[in-house]
């Protein structure tokens, strides 16, 4: 344990006219949460625990596959299948560990996001416009800062939203738009967009002025652009119409960004340990605590389960056998 009195880790920050020490010492009292521990999350959580922010809440639903590797950057080829807010924290508290995490491994939906209530800032940094939505609905509503990251192909998106000022259903519409996993993504952009969303957050964190401005970057051809959002006139979120946060999960199956992955939403909390019990007279379990894996099934605590298959139909089934219904 370093002692945050000695302010040498954090030297060459302190010497920044933009924080010094005083700003130093109120990062170390912030709480933020990010959502999506992925190309995005990783390097923010990442570049926030350096800097000394010091209370962090992690929130994913997955675990970590081969293909990650290539992008998100707390994760080595020993945590293949570990939970990804794990594998986090554990590695956050490697690099700094004066930085509070606290992990939830769920599927963020209006029954459970009260999880960020506690955050003063909130990072979105998922792969799906549903829980973005949520997030803004919530943010919206309980008058919260937050900051909507995305990247693709070889550009991305930032941008910071304030209470009173225009929303993501200002300029995003719902969609189906092109996930990394079709159209592919450079690991240079996921790490770009997510630095200047973690600046960003340190400068609300700081209470610094922040341009209020979409931010697009194509890193390929060097392309950097400022845009402005007006708020929209017929806006719902800024009418006070939170759907978002009122609707029920309609599917029971989600597909995932991933190939070949889906996620069955369970309704009830299971005894792991009597599943365990059951499933070790069939493969080799691996237990870890808030989720269980055997073949190609990982199943969470609140009855979640992420499921390696061809098809909703196999999923499906491959969860009845191994979970029932």
């Amino acid at each position: 344990m370093h002692n945050s009195g000695n302010n040498s880790r954090y030297s060459r920050q302190i010497l920044l006219e933009e924080i010094g020490a005083e700003g130093q010492a109120s990062l170390h009292n912030q709480k933020v949460a990010i959502v999506g521990v992925g190309a995005l999350g990783t390097v923010a959580a990442e570049l926030l625990a350096r800097a000394g922010a010091g209370n962090l809440i992690l929130i994913d639903r997955d675990v970590i596959e081969e293909s990650n590797l290539q992008r998100q950057t707390l994760f080595s080829e020993k945590d293949l299948g570990k939970n990804k807010v794990a594998a986090a924290e554990q590695r956050i508290n490697e690099i700094n560990s004066e930085i509070k995490v606290e992990t939830h491994a769920i599927h963020l939906n209006p029954q459970n996001i009260a999880v960020l209530q506690s955050a003063n800032l909130v990072l979105d940094c998922t792969d799906n416009l549903q829980t973005r939505f949520l997030i803004n609905d919530y943010c919206k509503k309980e008058q919260k800062p937050w900051i909507y990251a995305a990247a693709i192909k070889t550009s991305g998106y930032v941008m910071p939203f304030v209470p009173g000022g225009p929303c993501l259903q200002c300029f995003l519409a719902e969609s189906n738009l092109e996930t990394c996993d079709t159209v592919g993504v450079l690991n240079t952009i996921t790490v770009s967009i997510a630095s200047l969303q973690a600046t960003l957050a340190l400068k609300m964190l700081l209470g610094k002025e922040v341009e209020i401005l979409l931010y697009h970057y194509d890193i390929w051809n060097q392309n950097f652009k400022k845009l402005n959002i007006k708020k929209k006139e017929n806006c719902p979120a800024c009418a006070g119409n939170y759907s978002h946060l009122e609707k029920k999960e309609t599917s029971k199956f989600i597909r995932f960004c991933s190939a070949g992955k889906y996620q069955v939403l369970g309704n009830k909390e299971l005894d792991l340990a009597k599943i365990k019990e059951r499933w070790e007279k069939i493969a080799p379990v691996i237990d870890e605590g808030s989720c269980l894996q055997v073949q190609n099934i990982t199943l969470f605590k609140d009855g979640r389960a992420l499921i390696n298959a061809n098809s909703i139909e196999e999923a499906e089934a491959i969860y009845s056998r191994l979970v029932g219904n």
